[in-house]
């Protein structure tokens, strides 16, 4: 999602694949996506969860981390940035070190076109506050406690734009939340599936 004719080629191409009506649970920068569908097809979306992510638009900050995280791929390659990166996505070291494997993996797999697209989406994406609060659907948010990179404060400005949300914070879990609370997370959207009408 170099800029924003790429993320409308990509949303356009989602929304045209996906059923009329449909439920979207977006991890980290998934979630900032799925808001981003949500504000171009509100009526087709039925429920939205918002795992580990945030509606905070792009920033200098995020901007400086793009750049950044793209010059140290093209100088050092993907395993350097998913190292770097590493430290943030858990709070115990035990789960750093077990799933260091996979998330270097990962990197490995993402073609440098794509890494450079989420970069950039992450730094421009534009406040996603004002989508979420007019959204009649149930609202799941659910978060780790000990993220670093969506902390407290984000999810609980999520919770203040849509008050109707069920905002679920997990103790002793980072960022990774898949990987740290896999069991929690499970149960979290079986209940957010079922919820009819408005969000408890």
């Amino acid at each position: 999602m170099q800029n924003y004719s790429d993320t409308d080629a990509l949303c356009n191409k989602l929304l045209g694949q996906l059923p009329e009506h449909f439920s979207m649970a977006g991890f980290s920068l998934g979630g900032l996506l799925a808001l981003e569908l949500l504000r171009r097809a509100p009526v087709r979306v039925e429920r939205i969860a918002l795992i580990a992510s945030n509606a905070r638009a792009g920033s200098k900050v995020g901007h400086r981390k793009s750049k950044t995280l793209k010059n140290l791929w093209f100088s050092a390659g993907p395993v350097k940035v998913s190292s770097l990166v590493l430290p943030n996505y858990f709070h115990h070291e035990i789960s750093r070190q077990r799933h260091a494997n996979l998330v270097q993996d990962m990197a490995l797999r993402t073609p440098r076109s794509a890494a450079f697209a989420q970069f950039d989406w992450a730094a421009h994406r534009p406040d996603g506050h004002a989508v979420l609060a007019a959204f009649a659907g149930p609202v799941l948010v659910v978060s780790g406690a000990k993220d670093r990179l969506c902390p407290p404060p984000w999810q609980r400005e999520l919770v203040e734009a849509q008050p109707r949300a069920h905002w679920i914070e997990l103790p002793r879990v980072g960022h990774f939340v898949p990987l740290e609370a896999p069991t929690s997370l499970g149960k979290a959207l079986q209940g957010w599936l079922h919820t009819q009408g408005a969000a408890n």
